[in-house]
């Protein structure tokens, strides 16, 4: 399968940066014998990428390996689909279902729902090549990293389908039949956890259909508690104590696609205020070094079995090491098309943030 991937990014050089499904037939569903002709005519060019690759491939490696000698473990990511212009799908045209692509339903934070655009999978073709695809991708993972993030791991029992030309609004999940739900997810996790050494930490948010986190547990699956979005939400919606959190998960205060802890404490009082009730405190607009810390000291030392946070939730401890702006901070801002999301770069250098004595002295008291 390795072969036949390598020469994309020279074709999508060849072809001016379109997308594959506008290149020429020879170059967007070549036959063997015009397969071959491209290998050739663009031999150099295909070469370069093998060794960049190569290098690429070898670095990472030694990576793992040093991280693995310091006691450390590193987490990767495995996001759930693919860009619908990308290697992967031009040459496994068969593993996507045509046409319908893949978002998200309506809901309280997006009334319109989310339309990404993704092509969705065919998990019956899936099946058919005993998954392939998909153990040969976390095979390769597994050269560099011990723990993966298993993106909306919820889109693996069912997935919001989106006809052509139709906004999110219009679409559906499939399967259709919710009986079908579970099982499917089901198999498709058991899969996975077989096919390569990592450990998933699922990525569990959003509305849940029922029966997925008993799924996960079942199958010693970690899922995630963003600590704001912890609440007895059936009852009186009061914050549930972290160090009632169930070990298999993991504790954040925040993840890539929410506001930063300052954001959300200032934006969105009518979460933050009974927050703070929570915690005892008289909610001001702005959170202190004091307050940020506690929550930060909250989040590392939960009843889960993994705490991981943004680096820019410590950094923020120092108020010259981000952004003056804290929407600065942010990384993407989902269902939405912007120039910020994405493009999200440290205010100082990795080497001014190592060396902070401040930093240092802030990160050790949560960790107490």
């Amino acid at each position: 399968m390795a072969a036949p991937l390598r020469p994309f990014k020279v074709l999508k050089a060849a072809n001016e940066l379109k997308d594959f499904k506008k290149w020429p037939k020879t170059h967007r569903c070549p036959n063997e014998e015009e397969f071959e002709e491209l290998l050739e005519v663009h031999h150099h060019r295909v070469q370069r990428e093998i060794l960049v690759q190569y290098f690429c491939f070898q670095q990472l490696q030694h990576v793992k390996k040093y991280a693995e000698s310091r006691g450390i473990f590193l987490k990767g990511d495995i996001p759930i689909l693919l860009s619908p212009d990308s290697a992967d799908v031009w040459n496994n045209r068969e593993l996507f279902q045509p046409g319908i692509s893949a978002g998200a339903p309506p809901d309280a934070y997006n009334t319109n729902g989310q339309k990404w655009g993704f092509p969705v999978y065919d998990w019956e073709e899936m099946e058919k090549q005993n998954y392939r695809w998909w153990r040969q991708r976390l095979k390769v993972a597994s050269n560099f990293f011990h723990i993966y993030r298993l993106d909306h791991i919820i889109g693996f029992f069912r997935i919001w389908a989106i006809p052509p030309k139709s906004s999110a609004k219009a679409g559906f999940f499939l399967p259709k039949e919710k009986e079908k739900w579970v099982p499917l997810g089901s198999k498709t996790l058991e899969m996975m956890l077989e096919s390569c050494p990592m450990l998933p930490i699922g990525e569990d948010l959003g509305v849940d259909p029922q029966q997925v986190r008993p799924t996960m547990h079942k199958l010693g699956i970690c899922g995630t508690k963003v600590m704001r979005w912890e609440r007895f939400w059936e009852t009186d919606q009061s914050y549930i104590p972290v160090s009632e959190y169930n070990p298999d998960s993991m504790t954040t205060v925040s993840t890539h696609d929410s506001e930063t802890l300052q954001q959300w404490w200032h934006d969105l009082p009518q979460e933050s205020k009974p927050f703070a009730e929570h915690k005892g405190w008289k909610w001001t607009p702005e959170l202190s070094l004091e307050q940020r810390k506690d929550i930060l000291t909250d989040s590392n030392q939960s009843g889960s079995l993994f705490h991981i946070n943004l680096l820019q939730e410590y950094l923020a401890m120092v108020p010259e090491l981000v952004w003056p702006q804290p929407a600065s901070e942010r990384i993407n801002v989902p269902g939405t098309i912007a120039k910020s999301n994405w493009t999200y770069r440290y205010r100082r250098s990795l080497e001014e943030i190592a060396s902070n004595q401040e930093l240092k002295n802030h990160i050790a008291d949560t960790l107490r």
